[in-house]
């Protein structure tokens, strides 16, 4: 008897649909898994006849054969595990089809030795697949419920055994699983109140966090770089719905999801270390995954001590901060990741870091050069924000005059991104824009397009410089509540220029 199962197979986050074909014959008792499956796909045999073993349904000495199709797409992952344990228990005839559940839902999930259901990865991106295929629904694990539910119009059903799924095949029942209330904690324990002076880097942190801007900051030890920049999630806005399912579906694929932290609902924050390799920055590997890049996405990924990065790291940053998507390919096909994230970087001026504190510093300008081309000119270019820090003096650090508190700061950025929600579309911001939106938001006075034409003689800015200090210079007049760019917003803009 041959039996047909829908699933799912995902080559990055590009998800497939797969046919998992079942034939049950008379002769030689085997059974053998074909259809370029991966090692974890080869050992679900054992666990798929004790599961069915221990839940009541032994296997019947019989030829059983499995074909995951398309046979030419290499498969990964123990989520077949459900869709061939159901295929052979309807093929033997221990349950019955009588509502047409195979032709009209996916199904995915991991067996332990008992039955149970497992959750596995890329359950989102299982039932995004299976609404734009205009399946019914899906057939997944409990713990998998709260991902997959936020895809809305379609069916999400969450079974925890195999006599939960067995009972939905054959009577359509729908059991109601006692899912725990999901609890997210997103309250951190950090404000910017906490860190004293710095009034210009805060300010540009507030600006990028606007619009969605690219900073490096650059300055002394001890000058409060890091506490800023850790500081800076404090400040964002929250997700949008559609920026949620973004982040869940990276994190789904990426195996980052837990009981704990089942969906993404605040804006992600990366901070790889500087020994990172660039595959674990941008993703790929044996078996290609998202890297830190991709998982940043939405939110931030924060480079501290950028100058300690590998060159090769920095460079392989271009594509993801310009195009917002990363590709990895290879020899027979390619993968893309998003990567929408805001970059958020940290650095000493020169090697002993007391550059800016005159006497302090025994660098030669040798050494300082040498330091600081560690950023190429590429890289410099494609960061919008250039701030430059020093130590605090005696008066700032004793002073107890409370700074503006991260709660205020986030008001602000709300309201500036309102406006360009309402200017650009949901989702969309100042750093987002082309160049005819450019050319359409942020048009400038004759007065300042003359006074601008001198800027960029003197200091010699590239095309690429000219977009980002005009978009800077429009979100800078968004948190002004002004509908013109006018001078002051132009020349705050160009003060964060590295001269």
């Amino acid at each position: 008897m041959n039996k047909r199962v829908l699933s799912c197979s995902y080559l990055g986050a590009q998800s497939f649909l797969i046919e998992v074909e079942i034939d049950i014959s008379t002769g030689l008792p085997i059974f053998s898994i074909i259809g370029l499956g991966d090692t974890a796909i080869s050992e679900s045999k054992d666990r798929i006849k004790t599961a069915l073993k221990n839940s009541n349904f032994p296997l019947i000495p019989k030829k059983i054969i499995v074909n995951l199709s398309p046979a030419g797409l290499k498969k990964e992952g123990a989520h077949f595990d459900l869709p061939i344990s159901i295929g052979i228990m309807v093929a033997m005839g221990f349950i019955k089809d009588k509502f047409n559940i195979l032709d009209n839902y996916l199904f995915i999930g991991e067996l332990s030795l008992s039955g149970k259901i497992k959750s596995v990865k890329g359950a989102i991106n299982t039932v995004i697949l299976a609404k734009e295929l205009g399946y019914k629904g899906v057939v997944l694990p409990a713990d998998n419920y709260y991902e997959a539910n936020l895809i809305k119009n379609i069916d999400i059903i969450s079974v925890s055994s195999l006599k939960d799924a067995s009972d939905f095949i054959t009577n359509n029942i729908k059991k109601k699983l006692k899912l725990k209330p999901i609890c997210i904690d997103n309250q951190i324990d950090i404000d910017f109140s906490d860190v004293k002076g710095q009034t210009m880097a805060k300010r540009g942190l507030e600006i990028a966090a606007a619009g969605k801007h690219n900073l490096i900051m650059i300055g002394s030890p001890g000058s409060g770089k890091t506490m800023l920049c850790k500081r800076f999630q404090t400040i964002l806005p929250p997700l949008t719905d559609n920026e949620i399912i973004k982040a869940t579906k990276i994190h789904s694929i990426a195996g980052k999801l837990s009981k704990t932290n089942p969906i993404i609902t605040s804006p992600p924050f990366r901070s790889p270390h500087h020994t990172s390799s660039p595959v674990s920055i941008i993703g790929g590997g044996k078996k290609i995954t998202p890297g830190e890049v991709s998982l940043a996405s939405t939110g931030v990924l924060f480079l501290d001590e950028i100058a300690e990065f590998p060159r090769a790291v920095l460079e392989s940053l271009r594509q993801p901060i310009e195009d917002k998507k990363v590709s990895i390919t290879r020899a027979l096909y390619k993968v893309e990741f998003d990567s929408d994230f805001i970059l958020i970087a940290a650095s000493n001026p020169c090697p002993c870091g007391y550059y800016f504190e005159g006497d302090r510093c025994n660098c030669t300008q040798t050494e300082v050069n040498k330091y600081m081309k560690k950023f190429s000119g590429p890289i410099m270019d494609r960061i919008d924000l250039h701030i430059e820090i020093r130590q605090l003096s005696e008066t700032e650090l004793t002073t107890l005059n409370k700074c503006k508190s991260s709660k205020e700061i986030r008001s602000n950025v709300i309201k500036a991104r309102n406006i360009q929600y309402s200017r650009l579309g949901i989702g969309r911001c100042n750093s987002d824009m082309n160049q005819s939106e450019i050319s359409k938001y942020c048009v400038l006075s004759k007065e300042d397009r003359l006074y601008f034409k001198k800027v960029i003689k003197i200091l010699n800015i590239s095309a690429r410089s000219y977009d980002k200090i005009l978009t800077v210079a429009r979100t800078i007049a968004d948190l002004d509540n002004s509908h013109e760019i006018h001078k002051k917003h132009l020349m705050e803009a160009l003060s964060f220029r590295k001269k």
